[in-house]
């Protein structure tokens, strides 16, 4: 389904974004992983700093597949 907005505070309380665990528990945050994926990295990415670190990086990223296909927009343009 849609996701909600991934902040660059999300590291804080992590209140913008809480998954329900469809049995009735209290909802949890998104793992780094998670927001990795939301945002469109590949599972190769690596993440190679701490959680709080990994949650503002996510929440200020362009997602790769955006500019994948704005560059492939552009590029023609720029070399005519």
């Amino acid at each position: 389904d849609v996701a909600p907005t991934i902040t660059h505070r999300y590291y804080k309380d992590g209140s913008e974004c809480l998954i329900d665990d469809g049995i009735g528990r209290n909802p949890r945050k998104i793992t780094p992983r998670e927001a990795a994926r939301i945002m469109g990295f590949a599972d190769e990415f690596a993440i190679p700093v701490s959680d709080t670190q990994a949650y503002k990086q996510f929440g200020n990223a362009v997602c790769p597949p955006v500019v994948e296909s704005v560059g492939r927009q552009i590029v023609p343009l720029i070399c005519n």
